[in-house]
């Protein structure tokens, strides 16, 4: 147990005393599904650091019957109970003193099953049979296991857990380690007892009671890996069994220490807030994020479920076996776990080139620190609230990025020494961030702490400019990028590759440039030539953006074919954030994109997609006809050339390519040649024995329901209801929101408030708020209901339907929206919210500064 570090101001209205700290909880629950309520009772072994008369630790609504110390000699020490929910805490006044040394803490507690998806709470379904079921199931991140059991509910208070789940006779009971006793009570109920775990954090115990079937077990090298789902799915469970096994091997691998628990059960949950969650051992999902059929999913749909899976297995040992010291430090589980899912999935499925998307994952956590309202990485955390909003895009996407940048500045081999040794000398124990630089810095013998200091206590990111000087030598230079245009003096140590490119006839000489570029200019030597093609960012693993001269950047847009994917991704996407930002006016954009009509990566044709969308929705009439007319030029023969149907051998990514090539005309370019096929199609994919590849039929749905009318409406309800997997559901689901006649956006919307589960339903309303057209009346509806969506949705689910706000553009709506969350502010939720409304403020800056002149340059 690695000792707590000294608790920083401001958190000491929040954290625990120390004086009591708990090294191993003997738990047992008794869930009653019909009643939605449990009882419990707990032997918490602890050790008493000087003389006490309270014990003070978390609880939050529940109801404790009794609590006494018992001594190693049998003595006891009654207790009295006082509760506050509000501080999430019991006080437990002893009847005497207790002295320093080893006790052990006896309670007995009553909670409920709540239906907020946070603690111990309850799912349902509706099985084959048409009745509803239930089941119990937790979710503790990050401050819930209080919900569930008298506890110590901070990081770095690890202990070992024997947890015992009393239930009805043929449900399923799962924790966190393999079942060492399974007992009839002769009341129609077992005892079913789990083996010690490892020493770990409260928030990462877990249980699961109900009607669940489970597959027979995979061996992965000795650790017995499972599938937990409701009855009549186990054939949705093959791809995530094979990535699991893979991902298992892979970071045992990568990682040199063997995996930490004694199985693995991957449970896929009807009702989850989050997308899924790391407990040891006994990892729960969303079942869209685990249960697929790979013969109806999309290459997209199919990523995400490799992707998902991959990241809670990597937590298994970057997060369960080595934690962070406090909530502060969350960047360092989800950024590590965010980066090894794609080194995983690469490895895993080398022809999807993760690395390349991952470039469209960076650029959403380049959108958000580009507003003034970012935040550093890390911040100070103080109480759960603060802990909650932790999980963003910063977090996971952001510190993905910088992690990846640092691995292809010091090398792969280098780096993963680095981890190694950090898990080695950390092991069962928690670390702060400097622990994980300063273990690299001993494996490289590189300044990582100074390097990434900057990246992770500070905001934002560097706009790196570039150019040509006498000598000739390219000058390089750095300033903070804001869409706000406000000069800030930040700066980064950015550790840089530039590749020099001289071109020589039919082949090319290739040079790459590390260097390290500080506040002040740098220089990289050039060949005495004019044509010389230079690519700052080389590889693309940067997190930055880049601004070329005019001569630089004509020799890359004429250039194209030596850059690689992910650096014709970057051209684009820092061209749009130019745009964004004022720095340049929305026609470059599309004449940049114009010549990008033979690109074939998937990543930058989702690019220019991303882009010109949103100019579509500042144009109307005759210029937006022009912009329609723009995409139909680009994206028409790149559709011709792939023709609606795969072509035998062909890879996945093309696959998903025409997938979104027919959105993009049939949508944006509002093509009637592709919407027509596009209907015939989604009615071919629903007839029994037809076969469409997935994604066209999924791009089909969307299409359809763009120029749908009621009797398709009726129909994508039906099928969101009925839907044979979890994909096909979601499908059906959100494309309710792109309906483009009124009164079925109405429906949709009271759809959300109604039948929608919960868990889906703020994704859904933040679609309606993206919807081009109606997003205006679909805020109306939310604010209306503003207190049935509060009382309604899980409370860390809430902000995600005010990010929809983020894709309107008109002023007076904008106005109206500043308003409201002015009256209703989001407290959990208060700097994500704020990042929102303040990329509302760019589009409506956008609409105001360009949209004139490009209806102009376009008629």
């Amino acid at each position: 147990m690695t000792p707590a570090a000294p608790t920083p101001p401001g958190e000491l209205d929040h954290r625990l005393p120390r004086t009591v700290r708990p090294s191993r909880y003997r738990l047992e629950l008794e869930p009653d599904l019909a009643t939605a309520t449990f009882r419990g009772r707990e032997a918490v072994a602890i050790e008493v650091a000087e003389p006490v008369d309270a014990v003070v630790l978390n609880a939050v609504e529940l109801t404790i019957d009794e609590a006494w110390l018992e001594g190693p000699t049998g003595d006891r020490l009654d207790a009295t109970v006082e509760l506050d929910d509000d501080a999430g805490r019991a006080t437990l006044r002893l009847g005497a003193t207790a002295r320093p040394g080893d006790w052990t803490l006896h309670v007995g507690f009553a909670g409920i099953l709540n239906d907020k998806l946070h603690g111990f709470y309850r799912s349902t379904f509706t099985g084959a049979d048409g009745a509803e079921h239930v089941l119990a199931t937790t979710q503790f991140e990050a401050t819930d296991a209080r919900r569930a059991f008298p506890c110590w509910d901070e990081p770095d208070l690890k202990a070992v857990f024997e947890v015992t789940l009393v239930v009805r006779e043929g449900l399923t009971a799962l924790s966190n380690a393999r079942v060492v006793a399974d007992e009839p009570t002769g009341d129609g109920r077992r005892r079913v007892r789990f083996a010690d775990t490892m020493p770990m954090s409260t928030y990462l115990v877990a249980f699961v009671v109900g009607p669940l079937e489970l597959t027979a077990a995979v061996d992965v090298d000795g650790v017995p890996l499972r599938v937990a789902h409701v009855p009549g799915k186990e054939h949705l469970t093959a791809f995530a069994l094979d990535t699991a096994a893979f991902c298992l091997r892979f970071f045992a691998d990568y990682y040199g220490i063997p995996y930490p628990g004694d199985k693995v059960d991957l449970v896929a949950i009807p009702d989850f807030a989050f997308g899924a969650m790391e407990n040891l051992g006994c990892i729960t999902f969303r079942e869209a994020l685990l249960l697929v059929d790979p013969a109806q999913a999309t290459q997209a749909e199919l990523q995400l479920v490799a992707d998902v899976v991959a990241h809670e297995l990597a937590h298994m040992w970057f997060g369960d076996l080595v934690t962070m010291r406090w909530w502060n430090g969350i960047w360092l589980n989800e950024a590590f776990a965010t980066f090894m899912e794609t080194l995983a999935v690469d490895a895993f499925r080398p022809q999807w080139r993760r690395w390349v998307t991952f470039g469209l994952e960076r650029s959403t956590a380049l959108d958000v620190d580009a507003l003034e309202s970012t935040r550093p990485v890390e911040y100070p955390v103080h109480s759960p609230a603060d802990a909650d909003g932790m999980f963003d895009v910063l977090t996971y996407q952001k510190g993905a990025a910088v992690l990846r940048m640092l691995e292809q500045y010091l090398g792969a081999d280098r780096f993963r020494d680095g981890i190694r040794h950090y898990l080695r000398t950390h092991q069962h124990g928690n670390t702060d961030t400097t622990d994980l630089w300063v273990a690299i810095e001993a494996a490289t013998g590189e300044p990582v702490r100074r390097i990434m200091d900057s990246w992770i206590f500070q905001g934002g990111y560097p706009l790196v400019s570039a150019s040509v000087a006498a000598g000739p030598e390219l000058r390089l230079h750095q300033q903070r990028f804001r869409y706000d245009g406000v000069d800030d003096p930040t700066s980064w140590s950015v550790p840089l590759l530039v590749r020099v490119t001289e071109p020589a006839g039919d082949t090319s000489a290739a040079r790459i440039e590390r260097t390290l570029l500080e506040s002040g200019p740098a220089s990289i030597p050039l060949p005495d030539s004019d044509r010389a093609v230079v690519v700052v960012n080389a590889g693309g693993h940067g997190f930055l953006r880049v601004r070329y001269a005019p001569e630089l950047l004509d020799r890359l847009t004429r250039s194209l074919s030596i850059l690689s994917p992910i650096e014709r991704y970057g051209l684009v996407d820092d061209t749009w954030a130019s745009v964004l930002s004022g720095a340049a006016p929305a026609s470059s954009f599309v004449e940049l994109v114009s010549r990008f009509g033979e690109e074939t990566e998937l990543a930058v044709w989702q690019s220019i997609h991303s882009g010109l969308g949103l100019l579509d929705r500042l144009l109307e009439g005759g210029a937006r006809g022009a912009l329609q007319q723009r995409v139909r030029a680009l994206a028409g023969p790149a559709l011709e050339r792939l023709s609606w149907e795969p072509a035998e051998g062909e890879d996945e990514l093309t696959r998903e390519l025409r997938g979104v090539l027919i959105r993009m005309l049939g949508v944006l370019g509002n093509d009637d040649a592709v919407q027509e096929e596009a209907n015939a199609v989604q009615r071919a994919s629903e007839r029994e024995g037809s076969f469409v590849d997935a994604n066209v039929a999924a791009a089909a749905v969307v299409v359809t329901a763009f120029t749908g009318a009621a009797e398709e409406y009726e129909r994508f309800v039906e099928r969101a209801r009925s839907a044979a997997t979890p994909q096909e559901e979601l499908r059906y689901l959100y494309a309710l929101a792109e309906f483009d006649r009124p009164e079925l956006m109405q429906r949709t919307l009271e759809a959300s408030l109604d039948w929608v589960r919960t868990q889906s339903a703020p994704l859904l309303l933040a679609r309606c708020l993206r919807n081009r057209d109606h997003g205006a009346s679909a805020w109306t509806f939310v604010r209306q209901h503003w207190a049935e969506i509060s009382d309604r949705f899980p409370p860390g689910m809430i902000v995600r339907v005010a990010e929809g706000v983020r894709a309107l553009t008109r002023p007076e709506v904008a106005a109206d929206v500043e308003a409201f969350f002015a009256e209703h502010p989001l407290p959990r939720s208060a700097k994500t919210l704020a990042q929102h409304l303040e990329r509302l403020r760019v589009n409506v800056a956008l609409r105001q500064r360009d949209a004139a002149p490009l209806a102009a340059d376009l008629t």
